[in-house]
């Protein structure tokens, strides 16, 4: 059985300009991550722009990240959506691909108090036995938050069941979730600057769009902490925060793509509304970034 680890990256879907899939520049971006040294992925999650997407195109992304990276890493289909059946169909054709696991985001948008969460995941845990997963809990976005307890509740009841996704800034949280687990939990934060307090409080790793346009990066981050170098892990770091401080208020999602076209990786920078197009100056900013940041690669 696979866990994820270290870096994993949370893949973003390429488009064409008509806002139609393009899985050759998928393909074209796993072989590039693979080749820089990342090895976890997580495709239609929120970078992934899933609920944009249709069933068929979840599956199609799905297929193209599984086929690539085939034994060369680790994939987890993000299979939440905005209903229990919708995400129940994306389960099962992640089965069908023999993804390595699955990711089982919380509701969205409808109110859901804790009674209410903890049976929608049940329910999906139960569809999805026997398969490795996490549970995908991003409170900021879904309006509902998988507590320390509820997840010790279901970590007990489901066998496969290996941890849990937290996209929130909180070390406390992620102790308690390490804490109350019944069994040995994987606790992955969507937290880049927090990768390494995560690390030492017992998390197993992040998650990160990021990672998709600095590779290199998030690649040196992964070997210094395989290989124990707090010095290195603490100057990759530095360099990340630089990073995320001097893109800050530019949207996340069209800047990773942006970066990647301009990199040469993927073909477009197209995104589906209600993310909009970067400003001319927002661009200029991105330049700026990738600039300095590929004058330091090794040549």
């Amino acid at each position: 059985m696979k866990h994820l680890k270290n870096t994993v990256c949370a893949t973003i879907a390429p488009m064409n300009e008509d806002g139609s899939i393009d899985l050759d520049s998928t393909i074209q971006l796993i072989r590039f991550l693979l080749d820089k040294g990342i090895s976890c992925f997580y495709p239609n999650g929120t970078n992934g722009e899933s609920l944009s997407l249709s069933i068929r195109e979840r599956e199609e992304i799905a297929l193209a990240v599984k086929t690539t990276v085939d034994s060369s890493g680790t994939v987890f289909i993000q299979c939440g959506a905005a209903s229990v059946m919708e995400s129940q169909e994306n389960i099962r054709r992640a089965r069908q691909i023999e993804a390595d696991g699955i990711g089982i985001m919380s509701p969205v948008f409808f109110p859901c108090d804790d009674h209410a969460l903890e049976e929608v995941l049940r329910i999906l845990l139960s569809f999805s036995e026997g398969v490795p997963s996490y549970l995908y809990n991003i409170p900021s976005r879904t309006g509902t938050d998988i507590s320390a307890p509820m997840l010790s509740h279901l970590m007990k009841d489901f066998p496969s069941l290996l941890g849990i996704k937290y996209s929130a800034p909180d070390l406390l949280r992620v102790q308690d979730y390490l804490r109350l687990s019944p069994r040995s939990c994987d606790v992955l934060i969507g937290c880049d600057r927090l990768a390494l307090a995560h690390m030492a409080v017992g998390g197993s790793g992040w998650v990160s769009g990021p990672a998709a346009a600095f590779a290199e990066l998030f690649a040196a981050l992964d070997q210094a902490v395989i290989n124990s170098d707090q010095a290195q892990a603490m100057a990759v770091i530095r360099r990340i925060e630089e990073i995320s401080s001097a893109i800050a208020g530019i949207p996340e999602i069209p800047a990773i793509k942006y970066l990647l076209v301009q990199r040469g990786i993927i073909q477009c920078d197209y995104c589906r509304r209600p993310l909009r197009p970067l400003t001319a100056q927002e661009k200029t900013v991105l330049d700026s970034v990738l600039e300095s940041y590929t004058a330091s690669l090794p040549t």
